[in-house]
């Protein structure tokens, strides 16, 4: 495999976290998947399993306005560039409607013969911090726990 492929997949990678880093934009964030890109958010006791991208952006738009001032980093960064997979661990800290949030994210990702876009994304978050928030934005009304 070429070393183009292991930089594109690298770039791509990025450009997925980095939607996450600041203003959490819904294009941004789309822009790095392929059209038939599938989201899993685990732990599955959330309750949130697959989404499409369309699903999943209709998730995210009802969150990211009550996320500010997001700093999202990467602390680690796995390629398997033969297999078009990578692993990526992220943190994230931020403010919210209801307090300081910050949580810490292990991203399982695939991706296009040329490593542009991403095809799968299976995304691990700490469960307790996330049910929190959610129950803390419920608890303001700022938010229906789905």
């Amino acid at each position: 495999m070429s070393q183009d492929l292991a930089k594109c997949m690298r770039a791509t990678t990025e450009a997925l976290v980095e939607a996450f880093d600041g203003k959490w934009s819904v294009e941004e964030a789309l822009a790095p998947r392929a059209a038939e890109c599938e989201h899993t958010i685990l732990p599955a006791s959330l309750g949130i399993g697959k989404r499409n991208n369309e699903e999943w952006a209709e998730h995210f738009r009802g969150v990211k306005d009550l996320i500010t001032e997001a700093k999202m980093d990467i602390d680690y960064y796995l390629a398997v560039p033969e297999e078009r997979r990578a692993v990526c661990r992220s943190s994230l800290s931020a403010t919210t409607a209801v307090g300081p949030y910050s949580n810490v994210y292990v991203w399982f990702l695939t991706f296009d013969d040329k490593g542009e876009k991403i095809t799968s994304i299976t995304e691990m978050l700490d469960g307790i911090s996330a049910r929190d928030l959610l129950v803390k934005l419920k608890e303001a009304g700022l938010r229906n726990l789905r």
